[in-house]
């Protein structure tokens, strides 16, 4: 995972304190999302983790990552004194395991709008499209090889069934 982060040009750095359940980052997600801003306060959370080896459990870090993304510190510090949407956050966690049966971690789903749509496919989709997943437990070569696959279906798709990328492995593994 380590080179394929350096080829798209970020670093990870797993030597970082983590909780297994990061309630308080997970609902500092959800209250971003509240404001549309759940991308930027995840982009910026990730880098201080990965990146800079601030941990994402700790509410300094997240609070950081809350004001360069653009949201209220003030407001989301005094909202974490609370217990709003933990519940949830838990909730979450136990449909993961026992509906979605996702064991392992990180597990990537690709849905995107492109050519070659997977937008609703996936644990989280209603199945109507086809999802790219790998389990994080995985091989570096499969995850590459996963990732060809898909360049592949999408110049094929961009082409009319032209030629794509050399990959011999469908989106679907």
């Amino acid at each position: 995972m380590r080179s394929l982060a350096e080829q798209a040009g970020t670093t990870l750095n797993y030597d970082v304190y983590t909780q297994w359940q990061p309630v308080e980052s997970q609902r500092t997600l959800l209250w971003a999302a509240r404001q549309g801003k759940q991308e930027e306060f995840m982009s910026a959370l990730s880098k201080r983790h990965f990146t800079e080896r601030k941990s994402a459990s700790e509410r300094s870090t997240i609070l950081e990552a809350a004001e360069e993304a653009g949201l209220d510190v003030g407001a989301l510090d005094a909202w974490l004194d609370t217990d709003e949407l933990a519940d949830e956050v838990w909730k979450s966690y136990g449909e993961t395991i026992h509906v979605h049966h996702i064991h392992s971690i990180p597990y990537f789903v690709f849905n995107h709008d492109g050519p070659a749509k997977y937008t609703n496919g996936g644990p989280w989709g209603d199945g109507s499209e086809g999802a790219v997943m790998h389990q994080g437990s995985g091989s570096n070569e499969q995850f590459y090889r996963l990732l060809l696959a898909m360049v592949d279906a999408e110049l094929r798709a961009a082409n009319g069934a032209g030629q794509g990328a050399e990959a011999d492995v469908a989106p679907s593994i």
